[in-house]
């Protein structure tokens, strides 16, 4: 899958955000968008090729032309999932959308409990009196001490069809710029994700990890509450396409500094998938993982863990 990245623009400021540095570093300006007439282009280029496409940002809700994007994707046959915060008001475009009809996915960025402001929950809670049965949840672990048991209970109130969460490791920006989990408390966050998956167990609520994880973090006792937890686990990771303004796409959000190119210059997605797969490995032949002992990890070896998130090589 593909991501669209829509704007810059955002009202949460999460300290361990990717996406602050796409500003910053493409000598872009806070108003700059990725245009109608680009995604039109990006579709006829790639005609057939996507099934399914992310909408990022920044804030997608704070984006002026959802709507037309939302309308372009569905002449496609794509279905759209608009990765969002949900702490905005719903804008006018989809307040009204019949999802009976117009098929669409939606993942809510969400943060600690204390992280919302008054009118953020409400916003929240608009959001998913309209939306509940297409939309899922997402984590990202930071801070050992907070308390995720809240989004449960929100699975509960709001009765989200989808009972997941999809769970994140704060990541460095490649060179900087953000807050993330050190590399020495990686135990520590194994730790914090075993307790996490049995509190969701007790609660019928499935956690799925998304990349950065290491193997090395969980011992074989906690792979195996993971597995009886149900948890979908993966320590690999692959090229995650974000197309920005100007069709210019990168390989992840952590890496944005390493390599950008036009998508345009690829005839297919596979072919310019492998070619940022075979950009980052290239540059990254001589980091075998983010600990010294990944050079002799059996995990690594057989191919099973990657060694967690190359953006630790510049930090």
């Amino acid at each position: 899958m593909a991501n669209l990245y829509l704007t810059h623009k955002c009202n949460r400021g999460c300290p361990f955000c990717f996406a602050r540095n796409v500003l910053k570093e493409s000598g872009s300006n806070i108003d700059e968008l990725l245009t109608i007439d680009d995604i039109k282009t990006l579709l006829a280029h790639f005609s057939g090729q996507f099934r399914e496409i992310g909408l990022l940002g920044g804030e997608p809700f704070i984006y002026p032309y959802l709507r037309e994007v939302l309308d372009l994707l569905w002449q496609h046959k794509i279905v759209p999932k608009i990765f969002t915060s949900a702490t905005n008001p719903l804008p006018d475009g989809i307040r009204n959308l019949d999802i009976a009809q117009q098929p669409i996915n939606f993942v809510v960025n969400t943060g600690t409990k204390d992280s919302y402001s008054k009118k953020q929950y409400k916003n929240l809670i608009d959001f998913f009196d309209k939306f509940h049965i297409v939309s899922s949840l997402s984590y990202t672990i930071l801070d050992f001490d907070s308390d995720p048991t809240f989004l449960f209970d929100i699975i509960d109130e709001f009765k989200l069809f989808s009972r997941s969460i999809r769970v994140g490791i704060a990541l460095p920006i490649y060179k900087g710029g953000n807050q993330y989990v050190d590399k020495k408390d990686y135990k520590k966050s194994g730790k914090f994700m075993v307790k996490f998956a049995q509190m969701a167990y007790e609660r019928n609520v499935i956690l799925g990890m998304d990349c950065g994880f290491t193997a090395c973090m969980f011992s074989p006792s906690e792979i195996g509450i993971l597995q009886r937890c149900g948890v979908n686990f993966s320590f690999v990771c692959g090229a995650a396409l974000d197309i920005g303004q100007g069709l210019n796409a990168w390989n992840c959000f952590p890496l944005f500094q390493l390599h950008r190119e036009n998508v345009l210059e690829a005839d297919s997605l596979d072919k310019l998938i492998k070619k940022f797969n075979e950009k980052i490995n290239e540059y990254f032949k001589q980091q075998i993982g983010i600990f010294a002992e990944c050079a002799n990890c059996k995990y690594l070896k057989r191919g099973m863990c990657e060694g967690g998130c190359k953006s630790f090589k510049s930090i």
